[in-house]
């Protein structure tokens, strides 16, 4: 055992260190249940303490007791550093110290779509990030499913947002690269024929904090994309919690909000309109609406923004 402790006096510090540097960039970012058991994912949790800095110290150091924990359970394993690992272990810990904050630091603009990009999903309407130079760098769940099933506007196979005709992608085109080079916001209208509503689109430039190069996949603004002919509906469920309604009586706000009168509304829903009147006026007073286009507006003005499927 005083070999143990001679060991993690000398060796303690360098050896924790090395680990951490492997261990979090094997993490970084995570890819699954395998890397982390190869990673040592058990160790770590065993002796979290060996992982963690000393309050007030610099963030490689940690507690003696934990060092020699650490490694009296990697010889247990067998796992014993000859002298030829921990000169290599000097040696490389500086640059995977470098590596491992470069990696992080380009990471963390994927790692922070990746953690918002749920709650973009849920919006109605579409959400494209572009760069400078109006190439797609990411779209929302929305988004993408406009561009598929859209006859006017697709993403390119060099993720530009393309619009049919010529005329009107040309138009696109200048519209997004124009409103990232003024940083005024602009909007455009795409044609669907007569049977349905033009798709509107709204380009929005982000304040940057600094010069963006073309060059790079910085996020330089959004392009909202609106389709009033896609509906999304409210549900029972979120009626009734956010109003306090009953089952029946959500259903009324929903049939009242699809613009259907009060006999259509009790028809629907196979009560007698006398029955439908008196759920209607239960739903007024819960409200605070008075008339049947009062209350619509009040459904889309709240509950129509957010998809819950």
């Amino acid at each position: 055992m005083k070999e143990i402790d001679h060991h993690a006096l000398e060796f303690g510090e360098l050896i924790t260190r090395f680990i951490k540097l492997v261990f979090l960039g094997t993490l970084w970012p995570s890819h699954g249940a395998s890397v982390l058991e190869a990673a040592g994912l058990g160790m770590a949790r065993r002796f979290p303490q060996a992982f963690e800095p000393w309050e007030g110290t610099s963030a490689v150091s940690a507690p003696r007791p934990a060092w020699r924990d650490l490694l009296a359970a990697l010889w247990q394993d067998g796992r014993v550093f000859s002298r030829d690992n921990l000169r290599c272990m000097r040696l490389l810990a500086p640059h995977l110290d470098r590596a491992l904050r470069l990696q992080m630091r380009l990471s963390a603009p994927n790692l922070g779509m990746t953690m918002v990009s749920g709650a973009f999903d849920c919006l109605t309407l579409g959400v494209v990030f572009t760069n400078i130079a109006g190439r797609a760098l990411w779209l929302n769940r929305r988004a993408r499913e406009i561009t598929n099933g859209s006859d006017v506007l697709r993403l390119a196979a060099t993720a530009e947002l393309v619009g049919r005709p010529p005329s009107d992608n040309r138009s696109l085109q200048d519209l997004i690269t124009g409103a990232m080079s003024s940083g005024s916001r602009s909007l455009l209208t795409l044609n669907r024929g007569v049977d349905l509503r033009p798709l509107l689109l709204v380009v929005v430039p982000l304040k940057p904090t600094g010069a963006l190069d073309p060059s790079l996949e910085a996020v330089a603004g959004a392009v909202f994309l609106v389709d009033p002919d896609r509906t999304d509906d409210p549900t029972i469920a979120s009626l009734r919690q956010a109003f306090a309604l009953t089952y029946r009586e959500a259903q009324m706000t929903i049939a009242v909000s699809h613009g259907n009168g009060l006999k259509a509304a009790a028809a629907t829903m196979g009560v007698a309109p006398s029955t439908a009147r008196s759920q209607l006026q239960q739903v007024f007073a819960k409200t605070g609406t008075k008339q049947q286009a009062e209350l619509s507006a009040l459904v889309h003005r709240t509950l129509t923004h957010l998809r819950l499927d």
